[in-house]
């Protein structure tokens, strides 16, 4: 058949043309470059270097580069502002490598390979940027911020079959799985791969009322996507009626959704933000001072500082991460999505790695099998039964009591605060062990990935300004053991506390608000220390209502201490000091039981791997 006037021309041809755009894209960024302009010997070099390094990144992801290459009018007529910060970060990262990094030709190496991350990121800025223009034309459910709109009409219509509790109960795995919302019997059993919160959270909550935690994450209103999965009304003759404990939390929950409790004032939500920007600043001014300094007497003592007070942003932009990874600065996800993504360069957390583990921890909170926050076999832990061995749901693996786990378990509460101290090293990888076993489910995944490799960056040019590698060895250390306290601060709040094993949430008086209440404790502390421990300090709060903003943990814990007293139940609250030593001796008391706990058998693969989670 004859080709025609507008068929695509040949694959040979466009690899030609892409060679040749990328041979003269590489001449004119050598031509550009500062250093190039200063030393012209250079210059043929650079462009054998920027050309190569392009056709690499284009072989990783030949159509987004192709189409900065081939289309790069029509990008810059509809995309002006990605196109123009395209342009600025890719000079700045070739500036930089060569008069920071190496000075040489290699310097330009490192630039041009972020070409790949640049322009991806690009891209996934611009589907973000649609996400959030959707939610806020249509909101309607957008991919990624889990919110459903009311109608007005009601989630399961009349007329529906009736549906016994029992029946629902038998339809508890995840190739069948059904739930009860607001009385609303929905088969969920399709909708749970693309659930963004993670397939476990539906899964684990199989042939169970799941208003209370449906509510707490998503408010009261319904939309059209669940009622399209709603395949009956369940028969209130067979539903168990509510605890005292349920009706006085949940007539808590309406006063403050009343009371406009779970509200987001910018001028508010934003200002935890400031202190780590200024303490960042801070520790660059150390930095700078140092490399100034020269290796003289002032250098480790700054390099020192400047550490500590990294790690102390590190802290405190975690803790502001944790606002944004539950939708509480702005009240959208998408925007706080945005802005976390725009951080990430400064705390180092991929979100989306966070968000599947830290949604899943809310959810089954202490529970050995499925709880990721408290499965971390072989270096730590906190229930006897733990020392049979279990079996991980989120992890989907086996987590055995061999030798290996019996000889550092043993000495776990000697090795508590050392681990601490480095553990921010584990959330670097668990984040890319992450991207790379969930790529094609996470959100963003080049954009995280471009955030993470700046953070590295950053890292790097203030290890290279420093003037000895013993000011740099001062300077990670101390930046690490000052993060490491965002990391005591999550262990405190379930480590000590009661745990169970399943998904409990199997009656009246094992319910969500049960189930948080025995499960995390509080940080009583003066008012004056709620910026250090940035909203952790009330956990209990926090897991109750997920969704209320930093700012109002502290007067809504009166309410809850209340209520808890008024149901019989116990709000737990203790020191600071008081806790860390509940934490060591509930460590030291599993330590005792390791010598007669039986070894198991291994569960393929060494646990120290293990013990990173190295398998995804």
């Amino acid at each position: 058949m004859p080709a025609t006037s507008d068929a695509a021309p040949p694959k040979s041809a466009d690899s030609l043309g892409t060679a040749a755009l990328t041979a003269l894209f590489a001449v004119l960024l050598s031509a550009c470059n500062p250093l190039a302009l200063a030393m012209p010997s250079m210059r043929a070099a650079q462009v054998v270097v920027y050309a190569g390094c392009l056709l690499f990144s284009l072989s990783v992801n030949s159509s987004v580069l192709r189409d900065r290459l081939l289309h790069a009018p029509r990008n810059w007529a509809r995309f002006p502002v990605r196109s123009l910060l395209e342009w600025a970060l890719w000079l700045a990262a070739v500036s930089a490598a060569q008069s920071c990094v190496l000075s040489t030709p290699g310097g330009a190496c490192i630039a041009a390979l972020g070409a790949c991350a640049i322009c991806c990121a690009g891209d996934e800025l611009t589907r973000l940027a649609e996400r959030v223009r959707l939610v806020r034309s249509s909101r309607t459910f957008d991919g990624i911020a889990p919110t459903f709109f009311d109608d007005g009409s009601p989630l399961a219509p009349a007329g529906t079959r009736l549906v016994p509790m029992s029946e629902v109960a038998t339809h508890n795995a995840p190739n069948d799985c059904w739930m009860v919302l607001d009385g609303a019997v929905l088969d969920v059993t399709a909708w749970a791969a693309k659930h963004p919160g993670g397939a476990l959270i539906i899964t684990s909550l199989g042939g169970r009322d799941v208003s209370d935690q449906y509510k707490a994450f998503h408010g009261t209103a319904m939309g059209a996507r669940l009622r399209a999965l709603c395949v009956g009304r369940v028969d209130p003759s067979t539903v168990e009626p509510p605890s005292a404990a349920q009706r006085e939390f949940r007539a808590l929950r309406e006063s403050l959704r009343a009371r406009g409790v779970f509200s987001f004032p910018l001028s508010r939500t934003l200002r935890p933000a400031i202190l780590p920007i200024l303490t960042m600043a801070a520790a660059v001014w150390c930095v700078r001072a140092a490399s100034a300094a020269g290796p003289h007497a002032p250098a480790p003592a700054l390099a020192l500082l400047g550490g500590a007070l990294c790690g102390a942003a590190w802290q405190q932009m975690s803790l502001f991460g944790h606002d944004l990874g539950h939708g509480n600065v702005t009240g959208s996800w998408a925007h706080d999505m945005a802005i976390g993504i725009a951080l990430i360069p400064f705390f180092g957390i991929g979100l989306s790695w966070w968000k599947a583990s830290h949604n899943t921890h809310h959810v089954v909170t202490n529970s050995e099998t499925h709880d990721p926050d408290i499965q971390h076999m072989p270096v730590f832990a906190v229930a006897p039964r733990m020392l049979r061995g279990f079996y991980s749901h989120y992890h989907r693996r086996a987590f055995a009591f061999d030798a290996a786990a019996q000889a550092l378990l043993a000495r776990q509460h000697w090795l508590y605060y050392p681990i601490m101290a480095v553990a921010k090293v584990n959330l670097w990888i668990q984040t890319h062990i992450y991207l790379a076993a969930q790529w094609h489910r996470t959100p963003t995944p080049y954009l995280e990935t471009a955030a993470m490799l700046t953070h590295y960056a950053a890292i790097g040019c203030a290890l290279h300004a420093l003037p000895t590698a013993g000011a740099r060895v001062v300077f990670v250390f101390a930046a690490l053991a000052c993060a490491g306290v965002l990391h005591v601060q999550i262990t405190l709040s379930h480590f000590p506390m009661a745990t169970h094993e399943g998904v409990a949430y199997d009656g009246v008086d094992r319910s969500w608000w049960h189930m948080q209440l025995s499960g995390t404790i509080d940080v009583d502390c003066a008012p004056c220390m709620d910026w250090f421990h940035g909203g952790l300090q009330y956990q209990t709060v926090h897991h109750l209502f997920p969704r209320l903003p930093r700012f109002a943990l502290r007067a809504v814990s009166a309410e809850v201490d209340a209520a808890a007293r008024a149901s019989g139940l116990v709000y737990h609250k203790d020191s600071f000091a008081k806790i860390n030593r509940r934490v060591l001796r509930v460590l030291r008391e599993t330590a005792a039981l390791c010598a007669a706990a039986p070894l198991g058998a291994g569960p393929g693969a060494p646990q120290l791997w293990d013990a990173l989670n190295a398998r995804g």
